[in-house]
């Protein structure tokens, strides 16, 4: 009977090393491709220059509190058939607010190449209209109403819309 031969190929301490350099290496070049696209394509900021918003942030506060203590509620809708965005303003007493001057922008969550400006023109009482076109997905509705003579507060509104795709 024929004595059996020791494997011929064993793994060794150099195998292991390769394999742990190959194995690590590929990991380090796959995280710095997310890393490096992740970083180029969405700063995360949602405002042109968040360090000059930090700077007035208690004026950001108060205002935010002024607007609270308005009362006012919000609904926005959009027709796709009339390609028209709807903005419907209430107060405490649930009667229309008037009188608005509202502006603003209209973008995709996670990117800013969709981002376009929109203004809102008063359409009836309390109803402001402003004519876009919309694809099907999600949108952010960022509209503003800056401060009036007659000393009304700023108003921000900031909404997601989401557009049903096609039938």
């Amino acid at each position: 009977m024929m004595a059996a031969e020791p494997f011929p190929r064993s793994v060794t301490g150099r195998h292991v090393l390769i394999g742990l350099v190959v194995f690590f290496g590929i990991m380090f070049v796959a995280n710095g491709f997310l890393v490096y696209y992740a970083v180029s394509t969405f700063s995360g900021g949602d405002r042109p220059n968040p360090y000059r918003s930090g700077l007035n942030y208690n004026e950001t506060i108060a205002e935010a509190e002024q607007q609270a203590a308005l009362g006012w509620s919000t609904k926005a809708d959009y027709d796709e058939g009339a390609g028209r965005l709807t903005l419907r303003f209430t107060d405490a007493a649930e009667a229309p607010v008037t009188g608005l001057s509202l502006s603003g922008t209209l973008g995709r969550p996670a990117v800013d190449s969709h981002d376009r400006a929109v203004t809102f023109r008063e359409w009836s009482e309390g109803t402001y209209v402003s004519d876009v076109t919309l694809d099907p997905g999600n949108w952010v509705l960022s509209v503003e109403s800056p401060k009036q003579e007659g000393g009304s507060p700023v108003y921000r509104l900031k909404k997601r819309l989401i557009v049903a795709g096609g039938p």
